[in-house]
């Protein structure tokens, strides 16, 4: 068994969006937590798979990562 999550920073700290068990979810679950990913990537969000301090970007969902979501750096 092994828990996973999709995480974004925000300006509050992390915040959780989804969490799953890479053993019993449902591919259901996992298309919506796609989904999700997939909104922040459109958004300009940069992802990360965190998983074990690899720290590495990612551009799609992967459902065995744990993944932190990055919002896009804006100037000013």
């Amino acid at each position: 068994m092994a828990l996973r999550n999709l995480r974004v920073i925000g300006p509050d700290g992390d915040k959780t969006l989804a969490e799953w068990d890479t053993d019993t979810a449902s591919s259901e679950q996992l298309r919506q937590i796609e989904i999700e990913f997939d909104k922040k990537m459109q958004q300009g969000f940069f992802a990360a798979d965190i998983t074990g301090g690899r720290n590495v970007l990612i551009k799609k969902f992967d459902p065995n990562a744990q993944i932190l979501l990055i919002p896009p750096v804006k100037g000013g």
